[in-house]
């Protein structure tokens, strides 16, 4: 039982980290991150233009940036759930 819980652990805490770890890679967070404003004053411009005629000076978090932890949770959770279940006894079946 007790390598059951653990192997599930670890496999919800390695599903959940991969994927904060991709989100944060890919920028899912941001819809203009602070990168990208960096860039764009180190090419001289004043910011990004993110749509035609709009100029973005300032970072902007995207609408669905506050639930992202819980995607990450959440699929860990679900993970580790999945191979706890998996990892169970069979019932031997009789002649």
């Amino acid at each position: 039982m007790a390598k059951r819980v653990l192997l599930s652990a670890l496999v919800a805490l390695v599903v959940g980290f991969g994927f904060m770890t991709i989100d944060k890679m890919r920028g899912a967070e941001w819809l203009v991150s602070p990168q990208q404003i960096a860039q764009a004053k180190a090419e001289g411009k004043s910011g990004v233009e993110s749509s035609p005629g709009t100029l973005t000076v300032l970072p902007i978090r995207r609408e669905t940036a506050d639930a992202l932890p819980v995607k990450w949770a959440m699929t860990g959770l679900v993970a580790g759930f999945l191979v706890f279940r998996a990892m169970g006894r069979r019932k031997i079946a009789k002649a």
